[in-house]
């Protein structure tokens, strides 16, 4: 055979392979590259936004998305009939109970490791069982501060585009390209259990005058208002004590207790203006330790980007 035959043969060979990769993945189509990270698709229920997933790839479950809770929370019904906690060590607790914004929950068990949430995301940290938590609405919440991206090296970027209605799990790569158009706020988590807040002011017009509240902010997926101030903490007494001709008006939360609230014409947070405005004082966050929990209703009107790793917020 010639040198010229042998090249020939070298090429059908190699036409035959393309053509054969080409029809085990599609015609003249090489495989798609791997997503940068899972998007969930979420929905509006009751003020709150839920999404659902399998957990662990036993079971799906209506998923409450949520940042001022210390664990990841499951319904008891739903654990035990489901079995998607049934790798983990479930240690029977008693006499613990969680207050979730003036609702009270018994812990039946708790665990601590790492379950998984569709198909490339795992929450990683504690677990609480509760006794008739929320069933039929949702059977979990999870801290999305907690979310590992399993196909980034476990990296916790989180992209919250209410606006859209997705929640996304971001690349680092990814990160680089998209915060260049975000302006930046730094966050911390010098508040009760660790959880994640921002220093920033809420200003405060009720018509008569322009108030100002200064302190740290707990970001709290959890509230699904605008913003709460936190009524047992130094600063919200002293704003109240500076604010007497205030007017305060009063309704009944679910657990009975009467709360407070301010109306305002419009309320300047995070350099957002919320016209009509309604600023609620809330005694049933007992051991909450920052002066306000910035709610669900300022985060649908940004598009964000949390990087739980370097304690940054990107938003527009």
């Amino acid at each position: 055979m010639t040198k010229r035959n042998v090249v020939w043969v070298l090429i059908g060979a190699l036409a035959l392979s393309f053509c054969s990769i080409s029809a085990l993945f599609g015609q003249n189509e090489f495989p798609e590259k791997k997503t940068e990270g899972e998007a969930f698709h979420l929905t509006k229920q009751g003020g709150h936004y839920v999404f659902n997933a399998s957990i662990n790839g036993i079971a799906d479950a209506t998923i409450l998305v949520e940042s001022g809770i210390p664990a990841l929370l499951a319904d008891s019904a739903y654990v035990f009939s489901s079995g998607v906690l049934s790798d983990m060590e479930l240690t029977v607790v008693n006499k613990e109970k969680l207050n979730l914004g003036g609702r009270v929950y018994k812990i039946t068990h708790k665990a601590n490791g790492t379950v998984r949430i569709g198909n490339s995301t795992s929450y990683v940290g504690e677990v609480y069982v509760l006794s008739n938590y929320d069933y039929g609405n949702y059977e979990v919440a999870v801290p999305v501060m907690y979310l590992h991206n399993d196909l980034d090296n476990g990296s916790r970027i989180v992209n919250l585009d209410l606006g859209n209605k997705i929640m996304q799990m971001l690349s680092r790569k990814s990160l680089r390209t998209k915060k260049a158009s975000y302006s930046t706020s730094t966050m911390n988590t010098d508040t009760y259990m660790d959880m994640f807040a921002v220093e920033t002011s809420a200003t405060i017009d009720d018509g008569i005058k322009t108030r100002t509240l200064s302190g740290n902010f707990l970001i709290d997926f959890g509230n699904p208002e605008l913003l709460f101030l936190i009524n047992q903490t130094e600063e919200v007494q002293q704003f109240l004590a500076d604010n007497a001709d205030m007017e305060l008006h009063e309704a009944v939360a679910p657990n009975g207790q009467v709360m407070q609230y301010i109306i305002a014409e419009q309320c300047q947070l995070g350099g957002i203006t919320f016209p009509n405005a309604v600023v609620a004082i809330t005694p049933n966050l007992p051991l909450n330790t920052t002066p306000g929990n910035i709610g669900l209703k300022f985060f649908e009107k940004t598009d964000a980007v949390f990087d739980f790793d370097k304690c940054v917020v990107y938003m527009k």
